[in-house]
């Protein structure tokens, strides 16, 4: 059997549906943030193969429309954060936590995505 703080926990991520929530949220954020990523390499790289009149203002737009996107999601995280019945002092620690968490992974993701790390060019 486990205990009451344990299954508590357990009972808020399974039964719940809370976990479902956290995928549900990672995966939009994930999403959005290479949207934006992917407006910021035409806008920083240019159109490539693709036939734009203007491919900068195209990629502005895509960026915009990804940051809105990022800013729902992090807007709704925080939503149901503050929803949460606990003590408010737990309530804004946890949001804290998770908008600092929440801007490290988009960061991390618009690194790796438009360019800033591991490449798989050898030079040559």
């Amino acid at each position: 059997m486990l205990p009451a703080l344990l299954r508590r926990i357990a009972v808020q991520l399974f039964d719940n549906g809370v976990l479902r929530l956290i995928f549900e949220n990672t995966r939009n954020m994930a999403v959005s943030s290479l949207i934006t990523a992917a407006g910021l390499e035409v806008v920083r790289a240019g159109p490539g193969d693709l036939d734009l009149v203007n491919p900068t203002v195209a990629g502005h737009v895509v960026v915009t429309i990804g940051v809105s996107l990022l800013l729902l999601n992090l807007g709704d995280g925080l939503w149901r954060l503050s929803r949460m019945k606990s003590h408010l002092v737990l309530q804004i620690l946890l949001c804290g936590a998770y908008a600092f968490i929440f801007w490290r992974v988009v960061y991390l993701v618009l690194y790796f995505k438009a360019g800033g790390g591991m490449s798989m060019n050898t030079g040559g």
